[in-house]
């Protein structure tokens, strides 16, 4: 009777231990199932490109030009890639885009694929303007162009429509000679623009006046090279510096005021009055048979009229 007492107790204290543990195991099942239900559902985003802030802008184009209309940004695992999308007045299929590509350090933010840099050859950029500018004949410009960063090159064609088109490459890189490539960056600029009416060198404007308005941090990050030297002349005793416009040194001369006279009224000639004409009195009709009346005493005496006699007979 002793071994049947003893399994039926230690069921009993078996019972007691687990009666607990089930009830802590339930209650921990409810709290992690309402603290499931009290988290924000998390969407993924499958797109690699993401539309940014119109200020996020790493470049803008120049005051006048066309206006921004979106920013779409892409993180590369060694570079930064923003479509600035201008407006576009065009029956060109397409946008009218600003893209520039920062290579760089990219830090915690960098992606997973990587962005190729060379510079532009004659091969790529045909490649770019068929996709960018698809059934548009593009010509290169056989002349030199340059903006405040440096040369670049550009292509000019017409749409069926008449539109004109220009697309615009241009690559920024210091030197071999200041640092490696991996340390000092690049920046790559293209630009794609149409317009209806427009001019070559309206086009091109957005070329010239553009502005790179953004940086990567850090301090090997220069893809515009080494500044060129100031003027050893600056600073140094003996050097004299002078005012000097683009046509030489300007000479500053205070001019004698200048008495202003009156000038004297000029006579009118006089005209002279043509003399009165002397009109012939007017002498009353005498008749042929009228008497001869003298004149009264002390006056003058007329002039003689022909006196005419009368007829024969006449008075008898």
């Amino acid at each position: 009777m002793a071994a049947p007492h003893f399994i039926f107790r230690g069921l009993q204290v078996a019972a007691r231990i687990a009666r607990p543990l089930a009830l802590a195991s339930t209650a921990t099942l409810a709290i992690a199932i309402a603290g499931c239900a009290q988290q924000p559902v998390r969407i993924e985003d499958s797109s690699l490109s993401h539309e940014r802030d119109l200020t996020a802008a790493l470049a803008l184009p120049p005051p006048g030009g066309p206006a921004v209309v979106s920013v779409i940004e892409r993180i590369f695992a060694n570079a930064i890639q923003q479509d600035i999308v201008l407006a576009t007045s065009s029956t060109v299929p397409g946008q009218n885009t600003l893209r520039v590509q920062f290579f760089g350090p990219m830090g915690s933010s960098r992606g997973d694929t990587t962005l190729t840099d060379y510079p532009p050859t004659e091969g790529s950029i045909d490649r770019e303007m068929r996709r960018a500018l698809p059934g548009v004949s593009m010509v290169r410009s056989p002349l030199f162009a340059q903006n405040a960063y440096g040369p670049f090159g550009y292509a000019t064609g017409r749409s069926s429509s008449g539109d004109l088109c220009v697309y615009a490459w241009q690559r920024l890189a210091g030197t071999r000679s200041d640092a490696t490539v991996a340390t000092r960056g690049s920046i790559q600029v293209r630009l794609r623009l149409c317009q209806t009416g427009a001019t070559e060198e309206g086009l091109l404007a957005v070329m010239y006046g553009y502005t790179i308005k953004s940086a990567i941090a850090g301090e090997t990050w220069n893809p515009y090279g080494t500044a060129p030297a100031a003027d050893p002349r600056l600073g140094t005793t003996g050097q004299p510096i002078h005012p000097k416009g683009l046509t030489g040194a300007a000479q500053i001369t205070v001019a004698a005021p200048v008495e202003e006279r009156t000038p004297r009224p000029t006579p009118r000639p006089a005209v002279a009055s043509a003399p009165a004409q002397q009109t012939a009195p007017v002498l009353p009709t005498v008749p042929a048979n009228a008497p001869i009346v003298p004149p009264p005493p002390g006056t003058a005496t007329p002039q003689a009229v022909p006196q005419v006699p009368p007829p024969p007979g006449f008075g008898n």
